[in-house]
């Protein structure tokens, strides 16, 4: 007769992520203490130069770009240059601490610099690791639902942005991620103009990622190209401003494939870019 042998069942991320929170006593906080984690796993943290004091060995583990964050899982140590500001690094340490405890990362030196650390990442290990640090940081499932009780406007994402000591980016992507309302993010980046001289000239801005809500994605699309109509560029980069001054306008999005069954091919629906910002 054939022994049948029992294994472990698989541990969730989201599992290991209320464990730590309730074992270092995060889960009544309103924001979250990393050093409070790190003193529960035994893990020290170091900030130093990383440009003039990190092993030339450390940094040629990493393809390209400048070192930001390490872990040492041999000597539980946890490391972030010290150039980086409080909520990178916060974010880099919590991204450590993902590969300390996450099953099937490798105990080794992991050296991680700004594409590793990216929501963008392609590398499996380093977006899992991303995104463990995304729900401590968010203190699991509470800021959804925090956000899912206000309104979608950009005065409560910086709120919210202040409150969990979070980047406004980062705030913004997890509000629109965790949301059952049907809402979109699009993340413009300001394209290169070589060789002008006008400098009083409309900056370009191009889609760089958009960010959909389940039911947006569902409904109608999960991402858009195209450019920032000008008069929104200049209305929001003009001088004295804040991050939750809005510009409204409305668009004819074109959809050529579009999931909404009243949507054809090739035909268009008209909609309001909610918060230009």
């Amino acid at each position: 007769m054939t022994a049948l042998n029992a294994s472990y069942l698989e541990i969730e991320p989201r599992e290991l992520v209320r464990y730590l929170l309730r074992s270092a006593g995060q889960s009544e906080r309103e924001c979250l203490n990393p050093q409070d984690i790190m003193d529960f796993l035994k893990l020290e943290y170091l900030s130093f130069d990383f440009a003039r004091e990190l092993p030339d060995d450390a940094k040629k583990t990493i393809a390209a770009g400048a070192p930001r964050a390490l872990l040492s899982f041999a000597d539980r140590i946890v490391a972030t240059d010290e150039t980086l500001d409080e909520r990178r690094a916060r974010f880099s340490v919590l991204h450590e601490i993902g590969h300390y405890v996450l099953p099937h990362h490798e105990h080794m030196l992991y050296v991680c610099d700004d594409a590793g650390l990216s929501h963008t990442t392609r590398l499996v290990m380093e977006k899992e690791a991303n995104d463990f640090a995304a729900d401590l940081l968010f203190l699991g499932d509470r800021f959804a639902v925090e956000a899912n009780a206000q309104q979608i406007n950009v005065k409560n994402v910086k709120d919210l942005a202040i409150k969990y000591r979070a980047s406004f980016e980062a705030t913004a992507r997890r509000f629109v991620e965790n949301n059952f309302r049907a809402c979109m993010l699009i993340v413009f980046k300001s394209e290169q103009q070589r060789g002008a001289v006008d400098v009083d000239a409309i900056p370009n801005w191009t889609v760089r990622y958009c960010v959909a809500s389940p039911s947006f994605k569902t409904t109608y699309f999960e991402k858009v190209n195209g450019t920032v109509p000008p008069e929104a560029v200049v209305a929001v980069t003009r001088p004295g401003g804040d991050i939750t001054d809005t510009f409204d306008c409305e668009l004819d999005i074109a959809a050529p494939a579009a999931r909404n069954p009243g949507l054809g091919h090739s035909s268009s629906t008209t909609g309001t870019l909610f918060s230009v910002f």
